[in-house]
């Protein structure tokens, strides 16, 4: 994810440092477990984007004393989001959560759909992936930790679009509330995941359906390595988010790209032209926060990033 996203960035036209733990070539060394580290490398005058889903939250924790700009897109917790506005008070810098693809575009999609319906009383979030996409151990855990902390999740029947077509989703971190800060206050988010490969969906159900996905093969959602070229991975996706009302679902849409990471990358730079080119605010935001689907839709689309009405069956 973090060389997706440099990447992103360089052929958007900045300027970029790349920083590491353990640094190659043309990057820099940064550590995350030190705060004094962290000091040495960030400075005020540049925007920084970090992918990784490192629980000290020091980087952010720097940023909003000593001034500057982040955005994090590494879909930490939502407790993480709150802990950090809990000390943002007199904040010197500003930083930007969960503000990838899923959570990120997922977010302002969720949220337009509730101004246009405003009586709904849930939202319904599918994220689909695939096991064949390249992924690091970070990813790997993080959904493996989502799919086996309960021993049986609930599911639900959600019309797809192509590839996938109608799918039985599974319950996926459900604590999460799908990442999406204050609009999630007072309503119900049920979120799924659904494996692009059906094999390996199936697998998942059963393991669900005799409470058993506490015992989930880690291997089935393991580490994948990219391509030796470093060509991006472009398999489907086709998030779903839907607006419900006393089990009816009143309107959803799709965010749909090809390649989840890359088109992740991508929209971490329109978030970014849209944070720096708003009037800034210190403290911590969700991106719902800092701009609204309309306003960067076009942006997306031309990124690769498509947001499709679909029918909202019940």
């Amino acid at each position: 994810m973090g060389r997706l996203t440099a990447g992103a960035f360089a052929a958007a036209g900045w300027t970029v440092r790349a920083g590491a733990r353990r640094p190659g070539a043309g990057q820099v060394q940064i550590d995350l477990d030190s705060a004094q580290a962290i000091a040495a490398q960030l400075t005020e005058e540049e925007l920084v984007v970090n992918t990784v889903p490192h629980p000290g939250l020091l980087a952010e924790r720097h940023v909003l004393e000593h001034g500057g700009t982040l955005i994090n897109v590494s879909a930490l917790p939502a407790s993480a989001g709150r802990s950090l506005r809990a000390v943002s008070g007199a904040a010197r810098g500003t930083v930007l959560m969960n503000a990838g693809l899923a959570p990120g575009v997922t977010t302002i999609v969720a949220a337009d759909l509730l101004r246009r319906n405003p009586d709904a009383g849930e939202l319904e979030i599918v994220f689909t992936l695939s096991v064949t996409a390249p992924r690091g151990p970070a990813s790997a855990e993080f959904i493996n930790r989502g799919l086996t902390n309960v021993a049986r999740h609930r599911t639900a029947l959600v019309p797809l679009p192509a590839p996938f077509g109608e799918r039985r989703c599974l319950g996926f971190r459900e604590g999460d509330a799908g990442w999406l800060g204050g609009i999630a206050e007072g309503r119900v988010v049920r979120q799924y995941i659904c494996i692009t490969e059906q094999p390996v969906h199936k697998r998942l159900l059963e393991l669900n359906a005799t409470a058993a996905l506490n015992k989930l093969p880690r291997e089935l959602v393991g580490v994948r390595s990219a391509a030796a070229d470093g060509t991006p991975s472009e398999e489907p996706v086709a998030h779903w988010i839907a607006a419900v009302r006393e089990g009816r679902r009143l309107a959803a849409r799709t965010v749909q790209c090809r390649g989840d990471f890359l088109h992740a990358a991508r929209s971490t730079v329109v978030f970014a032209h849209a944070l720096l080119s708003s009037a800034q605010r210190r403290g911590c935001f969700d991106p719902e926060e800092i701009c609204t689907l309309r306003a960067v839709q076009d942006e997306l689309e031309a990124a690769g990033v498509r947001i499709a009405a679909q029918r909202a069956q019940s």
